[in-house]
């Protein structure tokens, strides 16, 4: 009897997922209830809802079930937060997630130095360089460095982890734009290597990590947006794609492939960024650029429902898949607003 019960919460609760792939929300929130009553994991159920709540905006919802997922489980030996007060605590950020994650949640720096004793950002090796020009961040480490082996903390939180800690609401995000600010002698390096612009330059990313290749866009579906007129377009894209043969009239700069500090100097210089949900996108809404995010149809979390904005980063502009898969919808949406766009910043020059 006890298989058959194991069976039946394990076919609910991939029932439950398959709904909330399919982004029907409501029944997937009802079968996700549904399999944590017949006995199904309780972190695996209440992390389920959580998405459903954060895809909702429902953000005091998605907190309550972070709750839940923490007093269930077995304590931490790593004493990890477990929803108590950090005030006056040395506290240790872990950002052990993926490095666009660790660029959205650097905006909760400048609260957490105010309320803590002392704060230390333990980050990817990648981001260490640019961890300090984030507002807010004083102190940053990576693993196995100083500060790990030291146990100069008194709890340590993942970064994620910080909207729930603050009780964030989707109306009080705070610091949504330009809170990464970057050396002016670099950025003047950097503008000088890239020369001068007679028309406006559009940076453009079309292929995503290759842990979830499907929110990359098929680069041949690019060519037709490539010819546009009156714009420069820039490759931003790194790893083996950057390859991908194309019109003359996509331009390089190795800078994009030399660190994320350069990469980020190089997004502060275009006047729009056209990009998949990947780091360049983060970084392009903490630098405040404007940017246009193309979405598969399962969009993450983040970028919630139905919508074409972004209170995260009030510089986006989201496009979303109208069906999965479908990429060639979005990339003619993107066309013909970009036809726009020229066309708006053609009259703003000539006002």
């Amino acid at each position: 009897m006890g298989n058959v019960i194991e069976l039946s919460c394990e076919n609910v609760l991939s029932a439950a997922e398959s709904l909330l792939a399919k982004r029907r929300l409501d029944a997937a929130l009802r079968r996700f209830q549904e399999a944590e009553e017949m006995g199904a994991s309780l972190d695996d159920c209440a992390a389920g809802r959580w998405q459903i709540h954060m895809l909702r905006g429902d953000f005091a919802a998605a907190w309550e079930e972070s709750r839940r997922i923490r007093e269930g489980g077995k304590h931490d030996p790593n004493c990890l937060w477990r929803g108590e007060d950090v005030r006056g605590k040395r506290v240790m950020v872990r950002c052990l997630h993926g490095l666009g994650d660790a660029v959205q949640f650097f905006r909760y720096a400048p609260q957490l130095e105010v309320m803590a004793e002392s704060v230390v950002w333990e980050v990817p090796p990648e981001l260490l360089q640019l961890a300090p020009y984030f507002r807010g961040v004083e102190r940053a480490v990576t693993w196995g460095g100083e500060g790990e082996t030291a146990k100069e903390w008194d709890v340590q939180i993942e970064s994620m982890e910080l909207p729930c800690m603050f009780k964030t609401r989707l109306t009080d995000l705070p610091i949504s734009t330009d809170y990464l600010w970057l050396p002016r002698k670099l950025a003047d390096a950097v503008h000088a290597g890239m020369g001068a612009a007679s028309m406006p330059r559009i940076g453009l990313v079309w292929a995503a990590g290759e842990w979830n290749q499907s929110r990359s866009v098929p680069p041949e579906l690019l060519s037709q947006l490539l010819e546009t007129n009156g714009c420069e377009f820039w490759n931003m894209q790194g790893g083996p794609a950057q390859h991908f043969t194309a019109p003359d009239k996509l331009r390089d700069t190795k800078l994009c492939h030399s660190g994320i500090l350069a990469l980020a100097s190089v997004i502060e210089q275009f006047d729009l960024v056209i990009t998949v949900d990947t780091l360049a996108a983060h970084l392009a809404g903490a630098l405040g650029v404007e940017a246009w995010v193309m979405l598969q149809y399962a969009a993450d979390w983040r970028w919630m429902m139905g919508r074409d904005d972004s209170p995260w980063y009030p510089s986006f502009r989201l496009f979303r898949q109208p069906s999965p898969g479908n990429w060639a919808a979005v990339v003619h949406a993107v066309q013909y607003a970009l036809q726009e766009w020229l066309e708006s910043e053609a009259e703003g020059e000539a006002a």
